[in-house]
């Protein structure tokens, strides 16, 4: 009978020191959440971090090798291309993309009006007639924590919204 009084013993007290870490135990698993990180040079940790945020995502590469993620987001397409390379691997940056055929509809007056009026997202015109915005985020090697970046990915998608607007695509 003592011993079975000794295990009882122990193992309330194990119940009572679990249930007193719990909430640290819940902490640490939110501080763990919040120092996640994305890096250009771990381009599976963008794919992770997009695909947390709903945006369905492909790992792939681009024309000369580097990695590139195509997402979606309202069922358009969008991509992330990566710079700063050594070959095509250990990127140090990530630039968001998008382009819209205009067929000649778009001018560069209208790309200069909406220009003047950003300051992170630039938007240009290709002899093709393809009105382009783009966004370089730099990760380095430290990385960009996931609330930030999440803010980054905000100001993207409604630099797109705003562009798509102005261009009245």
């Amino acid at each position: 009978m003592a011993r079975r009084s000794l295990t009882t013993l122990f193992m309330t007290a194990a119940l009572a020191a679990l249930t007193a870490t719990a909430p640290a135990f819940a902490q640490s698993k939110t501080l763990s959440d919040e120092s996640r990180v994305v890096l250009a040079s771990d381009p599976q940790s963008l794919v992770n971090f997009l695909e947390s945020q709903g945006f369905p995502s492909r790992l792939t590469e681009d024309a000369v090798g580097d990695p590139l993620i195509e997402f979606r987001s309202h069922g358009d397409k969008q991509s992330l291309f990566f710079y700063d390379c050594t070959d095509n691997t250990d990127c140090q940056a990530v630039q968001f993309y998008a382009g819209y055929r205009t067929e000649g509809d778009v001018t560069l007056e209208t790309l200069n009006s909406w220009k003047g009026e950003r300051r992170f997202v630039r938007a240009y015109l290709t002899d093709e007639d393809v009105a382009r915005i783009e966004m370089d985020v730099a990760t380095s090697d430290d990385g960009i924590s996931y609330r930030d970046f999440d803010a980054l990915l905000d100001l993207w998608l409604d630099s797109v919204v705003l562009f798509e607007d102005h261009i009245g695509w």
